[in-house]
């Protein structure tokens, strides 16, 4: 099997959003949460589930705008934009995305409609960006895009995890799942 690279990241997209394998897709990590335990406060402090949702949708929605954006052979090839890999500091164009609060608020257990709607932001984006992917191909992968491809794939599994393991801190994790 000879796959291309844009065919390895089309995977790990699904396997990041809506199918499953040895790991949970986020899609699964959400099914059945309602706004009470999307907004339930982790003992200790820490984000709730919808802050990390509103955070996924933050970097994801604006990972969709950056992959139409950026032509390969410009800008990319010029300045490879970093988030700070390996003790490089950011730099200037991400230091305004790194200070925004991609997080927002704890959410409201009372507004399940606010809570539906999340979601429903969620779906879209990652609809969005499932097509974005399916109109890519290898001719359009420069460093800067296969760098912010593979890290919010690897960011968004990171806090999959997170939410899988506060849905068990707080009993809404599905006894079947278990």
């Amino acid at each position: 099997m000879n796959r291309k690279q844009i065919d390895i990241f089309r995977m790990q997209f699904d396997f990041v959003w809506d199918t499953e394998t040895w790991f949970l897709p986020l899609e699964s990590a959400l099914a059945g949460l309602n706004s009470t335990d999307a907004s339930w406060q982790p003992p200790g402090g820490g984000n709730t589930i919808w802050q990390m949702v509103n955070h996924l949708n933050y970097y994801n929605a604006l990972l969709v705008r950056q992959l139409h954006v950026t032509t390969p052979g410009t800008e990319a090839s010029e300045h490879k934009p970093t988030y700070g890999d390996i003790g490089e500091p950011p730099d200037s164009k991400w230091e305004a995305v790194l200070a925004e609060d991609s997080f927002g608020g704890p959410g409201d257990p009372a507004d399940a409609d606010k809570w539906a709607a999340t979601m429903a932001e969620t779906r879209l984006i990652c609809e969005e960006l499932r097509q974005s992917l399916a109109q890519m191909n290898d001719s359009q992968l420069d460093e800067e895009r296969v760098g912010r491809l593979a890290r919010q794939m690897l960011h968004n599994v990171y806090h999959i995890g997170q939410i899988v393991f506060i849905r068990k801190q707080q009993g809404s994790w599905p006894k079947e799942r278990e």
